[in-house]
C-alpha cells in the first residue's frame, strides 16, 4: 500500500486517470440527503475560507493496462458513491455553462475532469460506474454534453438494467442548481457559479488510500464495509462471491453476465436482499443473528467454488420468488401450489417465510407428504390470519419460527404445539368472533386478504371466475352520517358499525369514488355493476341498517371461523 496522500478534486479527477468501480459493488444509491450533505461541506468550505475534509476513498493502482497512452486504471474499493457524485455536480456545471453561451468554460470542465483527451482514448469518461449503472451515466453524458464524442468501448455495462440512481440524482443536481446559479429571467449568476466550482475543485480534500496491485482489494472492501452500516448482507455477499474468483482466468464480469446477474436477476424487485437474510436462516437453523450472517457465510463457504455457492443458494428461490410475486412452483402438485398462492395474496409475514420455505423444500425432495405440506401450511395460515385479525403485531415471531423446521417439522400436531407459546398467542373461536365484531377491520391489513378468500371460495362453489384485479374497501355504511343514512342510524350505531367486517365490501376504484355517501337505493343500483360476485349479492337487500350489518357479521364469523380453524390445544 502507497502512503495515503491529501488530494482535492482537481488533484484527484485532472490527469491521465479513470476511476472503475468494480463489477462486486453495489450500485448507486445516494439520494437527496446524501447530496445535500456533500453540497453543505462545499458550501462551508468557502464560509470558513479554508479547506475542507469530506473523507476518505481507497482505490487500487493498476497503472496503463493499454500501454504508456492509456489512462491509469484505479479500482475503487472505497469511496465510489462520493466520486461518482462529485462527477455529477462537475458534469453540472458544464451543463449549466453550455445552457449560458460559455461552452468555453463547459470543454474545460469535460475536458480536464470527465473525459480522457488522449490519443485512442479520447472522449473515455474518467469514472466508470457499476456495470449496472453505467448505461445511465453514458446517456446523461451525451445528452446533456454533447460537445465531444463520447468513447466507452467495451465499457457500456448491463443494457437490461433498471437502475436509476444516478438519472435520479442527477435530476437532483440540475434542480440544484438551476434554483442556485439562475435568477427568474433564466440568467445565469455567473459569481454564484464560479465560487461554487472554486470551492468543489479546490477548497475540498479528499485522503487517498491507494493499493498495489498485488494487494486482495475483495478483502480490503469487505473489511472497510462490514463492520459499519453501508453495505447490506447481500452486498457483502456478492462481494464474497467475486473475491473468489481472483486467480482464475474468467473475467468478473463475464461471471457477472453468465452466473451472478441471471441469479439476482429471477428475484422480484427489491426482494434479493431479504431472500439472502432469510436464506441465512436456514442454513444455520436459526443460530445466528442477522449481524453475524456474513461472517458465518464466508467460513462455511471457506473451500467452495463461486458458481458452487450460488447453486446452493438457489436451493429456495424459486419458492421464495412464488411467495412474494405468484407463479406456479414448477413440479409442484396444485394443491401446494395453492396454499402457496393463498400465502402469497396475505400480507407478507416473512419472519415466518424459513418454516415454509424448509416445508416445501422436503416436499420437493419427496421425503414429506402432500397431505402433511397442505395441513402444516394450514395451520401456519391460521396462526397469522386470527392473530392479524386481533391486531396482534409480529413481535417475537422470529424466535418462534427461526428454529421451528427444527422442532416441528412436517407434523401438524407437533406444529400446533410449538407455534404458540407462553409469550405467542393464537385466538381461539371465541376470541376471533368478539374480534370481529368490535375491532375496527378497516384499519387491519388483513382485511383485503379476508374479503379475496371469501370471494374465491364463493366463486368456486357457485362455478364463477375470480375478480382478483386491484380493488379499495368500501363503506357500504358510509363514514359521514348523511342524508336518509342519519334516519336509519343513531350516532352510536354508526360508530360501532361503521368499520365492522360486515360493512366492508371490495369494489374497484373507479366504482368506489363514484358510490361515496350515495343512499341505499342508489347505492345498490352501483353494486350491481361490480364484478365482484358477493359485492353483486348484496345489491338485493332491500335495506342496509343494523340488523342488515349484525347478520352480514355474523355470516362472515361463521365462514372465518370454518376457513381458518382453531389451532390452540
Amino acid at each position: 500500500m502507497k502512503n495515503p496522500e491529501k488530494n482535492n478534486i482537481h488533484d484527484t479527477f485532472d490527469g491521465s486517470i479513470r476511476f472503475t468501480a468494480p463489477v462486486y459493488q453495489r450500485y448507486y444509491v445516494w439520494k437527496q440527503e446524501e447530496l445535500q450533505a456533500l453540497l453543505d461541506d462545499i458550501e462551508n468550505a468557502a464560509d470558513n475560507e479554508s479547506i475542507q475534509f469530506i473523507g476518505a476513498t481507497v482505490v487500487q493502482d493498476f497503472g496503463k493496462k493499454g500501454g504508456t497512452s492509456s489512462p491509469n486504471e484505479y479500482l475503487i474499493i472505497d469511496g465510489q458513491q462520493r466520486l461518482t457524485t462529485i462527477y455529477l455536480l462537475i458534469a453540472g456545471l458544464a451543463n449549466c455553462y453550455l445552457g449560458s453561451n460559455r461552452e468555453e468554460d463547459a470543454m474545460v470542465l469535460i475536458e480536464t475532469y470527465l473525459s480522457y483527451g488522449t490519443s485512442k482514448y479520447k472522449g473515455v469518461p474518467k469514472l466508470l460506474p457499476t456495470i449496472q449503472d453505467r448505461k445511465q451515466l453514458f446517456d446523461l453524458l451525451e445528452e446533456h454534453l454533447p460537445s465531444i464524442e463520447w468513447t466507452y468501448g467495451d465499457d457500456i455495462g448491463d443494457e437490461t438494467s433498471k437502475k436509476d440512481g444516478i438519472k435520479n440524482q442527477w435530476k437532483n443536481i440540475i434542480n440544484h442548481f438551476q434554483d442556485t446559479f439562475f435568477n427568474d429571467e433564466g440568467n445565469l449568476l455567473e459569481s454564484k457559479i464560479e465560487q461554487f466550482q472554486e470551492n468543489l475543485l479546490n477548497n475540498i480534500e479528499l485522503i487517498q488510500i491507494t493499493l498495489e496491485p498485488k494487494d486482495d482489494a475483495n478483502t480490503a472492501f469487505s473489511k472497510l464495509n462490514y463492520e459499519g452500516v453501508t453495505l447490506s448482507l447481500s452486498d457483502l455477499v456478492r462481494n464474497d462471491v467475486f473475491s473468489r474468483l481472483e486467480n482464475r482466468k474468467e473475467s468478473l464480469e463475464s461471471f457477472y453476465k453468465q452466473n451472478w446477474k441471471p441469479f439476482e436477476k429471477s428475484f422480484p424487485n427489491k426482494s434479493f436482499e431479504q431472500y439472502i437474510a432469510i436464506y441465512s436462516t436456514i442454513k444455520f437453523k436459526g443460530k445466528f443473528a442477522k449481524s453475524r450472517a456474513f461472517p458465518e457465510l464466508q467460513k462455511s463457504w471457506s473451500k467452495t467454488a463461486p458458481e458452487d455457492i450460488i447453486i446452493e443458494m438457489k436451493s429456495y428461490s424459486d419458492i421464495y420468488c412464488s411467495l412474494v410475486n405468484y407463479v406456479d412452483v414448477k413440479g409442484f402438485h396444485k394443491d401446494v401450489n395453492k396454499c402457496i398462492r393463498r400465502f402469497s395474496f396475505m400480507p407478507k409475514t416473512t419472519v415466518t417465510w424459513p418454516y415454509i420455505l424448509e416445508l416445501l423444500h422436503a416436499f420437493r425432495q419427496q421425503s414429506i407428504s402432500k397431505k402433511n405440506v397442505v395441513d402444516c401450511m394450514a395451520i401456519v395460515e391460521s396462526f397469522l390470519v386470527r392473530r392479524a385479525i386481533a391486531g396482534l403485531e409480529p413481535t417475537g415471531l422470529h424466535a418462534v419460527f427461526k428454529s421451528l423446521w427444527g422442532k416441528a417439522g412436517p407434523d401438524p400436531k407437533k406444529l400446533k404445539e410449538k407455534i404458540v407459546t407462553a409469550t405467542i398467542r393464537c385466538p381461539n373461536n371465541e376470541q376471533l368472533r368478539e374480534d370481529l365484531k368490535v375491532e375496527s377491520m378497516y384499519s387491519r391489513q388483513i382485511t383485503k386478504y379476508l374479503l379475496i378468500q371469501r370471494e374465491i371460495k364463493y366463486n368456486e362453489k357457485h362455478g364463477y371466475d375470480n375478480a382478483l384485479n386491484d380493488f379499495s374497501i368500501e363503506h357500504v355504511l358510509p363514514k359521514n352520517l348523511t342524508g336518509e343514512w342519519a334516519t336509519l342510524f343513531t350516532k352510536e350505531e354508526h360508530r360501532l358499525c361503521l368499520n365492522t367486517i360486515g360493512n366492508l365490501i371490495p369494489l374497484t376504484k373507479g366504482q368506489n369514488s363514484k358510490i361515496k355517501d350515495d343512499d341505499w337505493d342508489k347505492k345498490k343500483l352501483s353494486l350491481k355493476g361490480s364484478n365482484w360476485k358477493l359485492t353483486q349479492k348484496l345489491s338485493s337487500k332491500s335495506v342496509w341498517n343494523r340488523s342488515t350489518i349484525d347478520q352480514l357479521t355474523d355470516d362472515f364469523i361463521d365462514w372465518a371461523c370454518t376457513e381458518w380453524p382453531d389451532i390452540t390445544p
